[in-house]
């Protein structure tokens, strides 16, 4: 079964596929991020896809857009433990309703 196992991590790899479950998994992991950086309220703030290097957040207002851009470095090292392997090495805010509402 190990070499079946090694066999499609390879093929996985090679077709970018392992890359594309990471940048998923750092879309899934920006609400703890979030949280974590910017208390409860971060859970205003939405990831809505990882498009190559960059993390498509929607915030609700745009002082949002001003805090993120101020803790990227920080928030980019979180994601990355959360994510390995997604290469997200920036964050870009667009508008975007609170999802808590």
């Amino acid at each position: 079964m190990k070499p079946i196992t090694s066999a499609l991590a390879r093929t996985l790899r090679a077709l970018g596929v392992d890359r594309d479950i990471a940048r998923a998994d750092a879309v899934r992991a920006w609400r703890e991020v979030a949280t974590e950086a910017f208390g409860p309220d971060g859970a205003t703030t939405r990831a809505i896809r990882a498009e190559g290097e960059t993390l498509v957040v929607a915030v609700p207002g745009s002082h949002w857009s001003g805090e993120i851009r101020l803790r990227e470095a920080e928030l980019v090292r979180s994601l990355g433990a959360r994510a390995p392997g997604a290469d997200i090495v920036h964050i870009r805010t667009v508008p975007g309703a609170d999802p808590r509402h």
